[in-house]
């Protein structure tokens, strides 16, 4: 394994458990009667992270042109999406999911 698939699969082992945990909490109803609102977290601090990213590559840009900026392949992120599903089975079998 070479240094660069480091970070792909360490994203990929914290997204997995975090997808199981918002989809159980919303699948379940443990949001107290409100499973609209584990939905709208979900998807609210996902849009967060993608304002945050994309304003924080036009400070770089703008302020730091000659700054080389990183630009994940598909290889990336299908590393990390790989590493996310297996973490996500992992968890999912040892808790019982599969009856």
């Amino acid at each position: 394994m070479r240094k660069q698939h480091l970070m792909p699969i360490a994203m990929g082992q914290v997204m997995g458990p975090m997808m199981l945990w918002m989809a159980h909490g919303l699948i379940m109803g443990e949001t107290g009667g409100m499973a609209g609102w584990a939905l709208v977290t979900f998807v609210g601090a996902h849009l967060a992270v993608v304002v945050a990213a994309l304003l924080g590559l036009r400070f770089a840009t703008r302020w730091f042109p000659r700054v080389k900026l990183h630009r994940p392949s598909a290889r990336h992120f299908g590393i990390m999406l790989a590493s996310a599903a297996c973490a996500a089975a992992i968890i999912h079998i040892l808790h019982g999911g599969v009856a």
